[in-house]
């Protein structure tokens, strides 16, 4: 068939011109994107944002408090039992009102501990991780003796400390380890809270994140052999059942079961054998264990000591993080799995079924903020430094704040741990 100059223009601009069109337009429009599509480090200066904001605004609350001269100074004492009569209670009142958990001014020269003032303590308490029994014992006294100045610098390392955080994602667990608490997020809403038990001052929980990988249900617990050595010998020498009693079996070293009747206690030194306790009641590790591969084999897990959770202060475990609402967790970590129900897990959880489950990766964030914005009430908490690791930076800005002409900025030390440093207090 015989082309025309016409047609041989058509095919021209078909196979030729219409590509390069193509090509040179999509190339533009690529570019105008990114150009006024920001990269996730510009578009956020980290992934804490949202906690950032909420600190920044009551740091700014609490330099009003210290410009207008804080509160008066409380002087610890005998403890004060509600109904008791103390001339100290027109303190305990002002700085009260001051923090704004007590607002009767019609009363604020009584010196007794009446119901009303009872109940705005136990707010207080409750704000500084204490038992919420509304009479003024030895912590509650410690914690009404801190000074406005220095819970000002308490919410500015917390703010050093954010302002490290990574990238967080829009779906990720927040562990924080000082405010014994653990909550599970979803595209900025709080799916999960959680109170957890930590590592003691000598055991302290390294700082890292990690995503939840997999997921056991009924696990065994393999002893690490810092925790054989230094606690399973003793307690096998002074009580001969109790590898019977925790359900444990002995290992060597080279993974063959031992008759534990057959080994010398008393001189084994504990480096010569494994001990793995079974799955079921009584397991240290409860009924289900979160990994997140670690350098310091560090995990969550359910456990099966529920009664410690009432405990207000919880910095009781060996590193490793329990957490009391573990099921829900499950829930939360491995929603979206085919298949796999809230109903579907419950029976699992429920069951004496020992079984794995990889997950959709999870980030899990273990921060230490010894003062954060309850995001429900917009109050302030403030809660102990349980491993010594905001001191230094606290005194630095506590003597920047009392020196006006001093930048609160200098001298900034860094707050973030080394993953592999367990800092001791």
């Amino acid at each position: 068939m015989k082309t025309t100059p016409i047609d041989n223009i058509k095919i021209w601009i078909a196979y030729f011109l219409l590509p390069i069109f193509i090509f040179v337009f999509s190339t533009i429009v690529a570019f105008a994107e990114n150009a006024t599509q920001k990269s996730p480090s510009e578009s956020s200066e980290n992934g804490a944002d949202h906690y950032i904001t909420s600190m920044e605004k009551m740091i700014g609350e609490y330099q009003k408090i210290v410009e207008n001269g804080g509160w008066p100074h409380f002087k610890t004492g005998k403890a004060i039992k509600i109904g008791a009569k103390d001339t100290r209670i027109p303190i305990i009142r002002q700085i009260l009102a001051v923090t704004n958990d007590y607002q009767n001014t019609e009363t604020q020269y009584s010196e007794i501990l009446d119901k009303e003032l009872a109940e705005a303590v136990k707010i207080f308490q409750a704000r500084h991780g204490l038992d919420t029994d509304g009479a003024i014992g030895a912590k509650t006294q410690a914690a009404l003796a801190v000074s406005a100045e220095a819970r000002l610098a308490q919410l500015h390392a917390t703010l050093e400390r954010m302002h490290e955080m990574p990238d967080l994602g829009e779906r990720y667990v927040l562990v924080n380890v000082p405010g014994f608490y653990l909550k599970a997020v979803d595209k900025n809403t709080i799916a999960l809270t959680s109170r957890i038990i930590v590592g003691t001052p000598k055991n302290a929980t390294p700082l890292f994140h990690r995503p939840i990988t997999d997921v056991s249900f009924n696990p065994q617990w393999h002893v690490p052999d810092r925790i054989a050595r230094d606690e399973f010998i003793s307690k096998i020498r002074s009580t001969p059942d109790y590898l019977e009693k925790g359900n444990y079996i002995v290992k060597n070293r080279d993974g063959g079961i031992v008759n534990a009747s057959e080994v010398d206690w008393e001189n084994e030194s504990g480096h010569n054998y494994k001990f793995v306790q079974r799955s079921g009641d009584g397991n240290a590790l409860g009924k289900v264990k979160f990994n997140l591969p670690n350098t310091n084999n560090i995990y969550l897990h359910s456990t099966g000591s529920p009664k410690l959770f009432a405990k207000s202060e919880r910095a009781l475990s060996h590193g490793c993080i329990r957490v009391e609402m573990a099921k829900e967790l499950a829930y939360f970590v491995m929603s979206g799995l085919n298949g796999w129900n809230d109903e579907r897990i419950s029976k699992l959880y429920d069951s004496s079924t020992s079984r794995i489950m990889k997950v959709i990766p999870v980030p899990v964030y273990l921060a230490y903020w010894t003062s954060w914005v309850d995001e429900s009430t917009g109050k302030v908490h403030f809660q102990n430094d349980i491993y010594g690791r905001d001191k230094k930076r606290v005194n630095e800005i506590i003597a920047a704040l009392e020196t006006p002409a001093n930048n609160l900025a200098e001298g900034n030390t860094t707050a973030k741990e080394d993953e592999t440093k367990i800092a001791m207090k």
